[in-house]
């Protein structure tokens, strides 16, 4: 729900909830960022986040914490693809970067609607400054194309909106180096999205590489193909923009990278992530440690069925889930497979819990199961009460639905993924706030 943080139509705090609050199970929670590990010493260095900045700490402590277990889920960062000026350009990957996004929004209605460009001699100077490029047409990428189209219909309404003076200005440009937007849908569905978003105004620019961003305008290269003489060539354009949001590809971050480096070379995948096997185990120089780093989300590279998972947060949610299970039960991870101590497969240790043994024995537990990820489908919204809907459980299609019965789907799908009552309360709030008196564009 990032893009709809990042437009006004729900709440950051609405869908947010505090670490220490939410689990009660939590002995002790830090709050920093992971800059080193010893993977021989079992120690992680951690960088505390810099607190109190304008009121005494200047340079934040680093602290060692020793582990017997280090689960590794830090996600990946944006990758620019080394294109120049592109390292300004907003993302959309954390609620922080919503809430820049939220108000560099606001900030360019503003300077949209200022007096040096109020006269009808300076509409393209206007129409500039209101203009939003997005680029990616994955399932982020046409989401905030989607919200962006509902927050100009709202906040450019004749004497009811903010902004009414740009209505005619606001453009919305997504930007595609594929032929086809949310490559991860059926073909059916990514034809509807493209024609959805263009219904509504959404310039779809598709086979288009960004190759510059500066400021005040992106320069583009499209692919062509001439069906006549069957040549192919690109043709290179610029757009004047007045805000970039850079939402294609990913990249490993940098702790990844130093947890490779004390990995074997087999461990590394082609595209920087970490290859793990079935119980989430990437493999150790010294056999004796396998098992006590566990790798999940965007930084474990997990083969199914002869191909790598997707990079989504369901495959995340459901390894995080697996994950807890092997850990709770107390499973041996230095045996393959792993199993529960005090068996004839691995031997007693300290977290030894005779009767929860005895339980999970009678449950067939004995050994760990291999990870399998279920694929429950995909959702993506599109803005104007619509969306796209495609329902499966494992490789069994249910349906696939476009339209405002997707967008109903859509809506109580992550209201119910909500993490508490008092976020679905406050979510579904926000969306009856903003349907009765429109989006709030204050800036802070």
């Amino acid at each position: 729900m990032l893009a709809s943080a990042a437009t006004g139509t729900v709440e950051y705090r609405s869908m947010t909830e505090a670490v220490r609050s939410a689990n009660g199970m939590i002995e002790e929670y830090i709050e920093g960022k992971a800059v080193g590990v010893d993977i021989g010493k079992k120690r992680v260095t951690v960088r505390l986040n810099s607190l109190l900045d304008q009121y005494g700490e200047t340079e934040p402590p680093e602290i060692e914490l020793e582990y017997d277990h280090l689960v590794v889920a830090v996600g990946c960062k944006v990758d620019v693809k080394g294109v120049p000026g592109a390292t300004n350009s907003l993302r959309l990957k954390s609620c922080d970067d919503a809430r820049k996004l939220r108000t560099a929004i606001g900030e360019c209605f503003e300077y949209a609607s200022r007096p040096d460009v109020s006269g009808a001699d300076r509409e393209e100077e206007r129409t500039r400054r209101s203009t939003f490029l997005i680029v990616g047409g994955g399932p982020t990428g046409v989401e905030l194309a989607g919200e962006l189209y509902d927050l100009a219909e709202d906040i450019t309404r004749p004497h009811k909106g903010s902004y009414p003076r740009l209505r005619n200005n606001v453009k919305v440009v997504l930007c595609h180096s594929g032929s086809a937007l949310v490559p991860q849908f059926e073909q059916p569905l990514q034809e509807e999205a493209l024609k959805s978003l263009r219904r509504k105004g959404v310039e779809v620019i598709l086979n288009t590489r960004v190759t510059e961003l500066k400021d005040g305008y992106a320069k583009l290269s499209t692919k062509k193909f001439d069906k006549e003489t069957g040549e192919k060539g690109r043709v290179e354009s610029e757009l004047p923009i007045g805000l970039s949001v850079w939402c294609a590809g990913t990249a490993p971050v940098s702790f990844v990278s130093q947890l490779l480096d004390q990995l074997p070379d087999s461990a590394r995948n082609a595209d920087g992530r970490i290859k793990v096997d079935k119980w989430l185990r990437p493999q150790m120089n010294d056999p004796s440690l396998l098992g006590s780093v566990l790798v999940l989300g965007d930084a474990a590279a997990c083969m199914e069925d002869d191909d790598f998972l997707p990079q989504t947060a369901q495959v995340a949610g459901q390894q995080g889930a697996y994950l807890a299970r092997l850990l709770s039960r107390g499973y041996d991870l230095e045996t393959t497979p792993p199993a529960l101590p005090c068996t004839p497969l691995s031997p007693c240790d300290i977290f030894y819990d005779p009767m929860l043994t005895e339980w999970l024995k009678l449950r067939g537990l004995e050994v760990a199961s291999k990870f399998s990820f279920l694929n429950l489908g995909l959702l993506a919204y599109l803005g104007g009460g619509e969306a796209l809907s495609q329902v499966q459980v494992g490789e069994f299609p249910l349906f696939a639905y476009s339209g405002s019965v997707a967008f109903v789907l859509w809506r109580s799908v992550y209201l119910v993924k909500q993490v508490a009552t008092k976020n679905r309360i406050l979510v579904t709030f926000d969306w009856i706030k903003n349907s009765v008196f429109g989006r709030d564009m204050t800036r802070f």
